[in-house]
C-alpha cells in the first residue's frame, strides 16, 4: 500500500473514531451507573467482539503467534487507567479541570513520540495542533471572553481539589501514554492490537472494580441496552478504529484529529440536548475542524510533493545498453 493509501485510511478511521467517542455523552445519559462500570464494558464488548473477528477471519493462529511485549500490555492498560482516573477525578475537583487534564493526553503523546521515537513535528502540523488544543478550551468554555471582563479561564487549581487534580493529570498522561504506545509493534495486525488493547484494559478496570465495588441498583432494561449499545460504538468500534489509525500515523497526526471528539459532543449537546452555545464556542469548534480538516489537506499535500521529487526508477533494459 502507497504512504498516501496509507495516510488516508489511517485519517479515515482515525475521524470515525474520534466522531464515535464525541456520541459518548448521547449514551451516557441514558445509563444509570457509574463510569467506571460503563469503561469495563466498553472494553468487554471490544474484546469480545475483536476475538469474534479474529475467530471468523481465521486469524487465532497469528494470535497465538504473537510475542506479546511491555508496549503491548502497558498500551491497554494505560488507556484503562485513563478512563478509570477520569470518572474519579470528575469527583474530586472542578469537572472543568478533570476535562481540561484528560485532553492534555494527545499533547503528551505527541511529545513522548518527538524524543523517543523520532517523530518529527513539522512547522505546519504543530501550529495546527495548537489550534484545535485552543479551540477545544474554547468550545468546552474553559476559555471565554466577554466584552466587559475580557479573556477568562474557568480552571482553577485549589488545595482541597488537589487529589481530582492529580487524578485528571494521570487520565491526561494514560490517554498520552496509549497513544505513544500505540505506535509501537506496528508489526502485529490492528485485530490482534486491538483485542490485547481491550483486554489489558477491561483487567485493568477490573483491579479499579474490586477496589472500589459499583452500585447496579439503578440499571434498568433501557439502561441495559443503552450501555451494550454505548459498549458496541464507543468501545468496540471507536477504540477498534483507533488501533488502526496508530498503525498509520505519526502521534501529532493523532491528536490533531482526535481532538475533533469534543466538537462531535458539542453538536450533540446542541442537536439533541437542546444545550446553548455561545458565539466564541462555537469559533472554538470551528478552529477544531479546520485544524483537523488542515492536517489532512496538508499531509496529502507534502505526501503528494514528496512522491513527485523521487526520482523515477530506470528500466532494466535501459541500464543494460549503456
Amino acid at each position: 500500500m502507497s504512504t498516501t493509501n496509507t495516510k488516508a485510511l489511517g485519517y479515515t478511521t482515525m475521524l470515525i473514531s474520534a466522531t464515535l467517542m464525541g456520541c459518548v455523552g448521547l449514551f451516557a445519559r441514558h445509563i444509570n451507573t457509574s463510569g467506571d462500570v460503563i469503561a469495563f464494558t466498553r472494553f468487554t464488548v471490544g474484546a469480545i467482539g475483536t476475538l469474534a473477528i479474529i475467530l471468523a477471519s481465521g486469524k487465532l493462529i497469528y494470535l497465538r503467534g504473537t510475542r506479546l511485549s511491555p508496549a503491548i500490555i502497558c498500551g491497554g492498560v494505560s488507556l484503562g487507567l485513563c478512563l478509570a482516573a477520569y470518572v474519579s477525578s470528575t469527583q474530586h475537583t472542578t469537572l472543568a479541570n478533570a476535562v481540561f487534564l484528560i485532553y492534555t493526553g494527545p499533547l503528551f503523546s505527541s511529545i513522548l513520540a518527538a524524543i523517543f521515537l523520532k517523530e518529527k513535528v513539522d512547522k505546519i502540523t504543530g501550529c495546527l495542533l495548537f489550534l484545535v488544543f485552543i479551540g477545544t478550551l474554547m468550545i468546552l468554555g474553559l476559555i471565554n471572553y466577554d466584552a466587559a471582563t475580557g479573556f477568562t479561564m474557568s480552571l482553577s487549581f485549589k488545595a482541597e481539589n488537589m487529589l481530582g487534580d492529580m487524578l485528571g493529570l494521570v487520565s491526561g498522561f494514560g490517554y498520552g501514554l496509549y497513544l505513544f504506545l500505540s505506535r509501537y509493534r506496528t508489526d502485529v495486525s490492528s485485530e490482534i492490537r486491538s483485542f490485547y488493547n481491550f483486554l489489558f484494559g477491561g483487567l485493568g478496570i477490573a483491579v479499579y472494580l474490586i477496589l472500589n465495588p459499583p452500585s447496579l441498583a439503578m440499571m434498568d432494561g433501557s439502561s441495559w441496552l443503552w450501555l451494550i449499545a454505548m459498549a458496541f460504538f464507543t468501545g468496540f468500534a471507536a477504540l477498534g478504529l483507533l488501533a488502526v489509525a496508530a498503525r498509520h500515523l505519526k502521534a501529532a497526526e493523532l491528536a490533531c484529529v482526535a481532538y475533533f471528539e469534543c466538537a462531535v459532543g458539542a453538536g450533540i449537546g446542541i442537536l439533541v440536548f437542546g444545550e446553548s452555545m455561545t458565539a466564541f464556542q462555537a469559533f472554538g469548534g470551528a478552529m477544531i475542524i479546520i485544524g483537523g480538516v488542515g492536517q489532512v489537506v496538508a499531509s496529502t499535500v507534502v505526501d503528494h510533493f514528496s512522491k513527485l521529487r523521487q526520482p523515477t526508477p530506470v528500466p532494466e533494459t535501459v541500464r543494460h545498453t549503456h
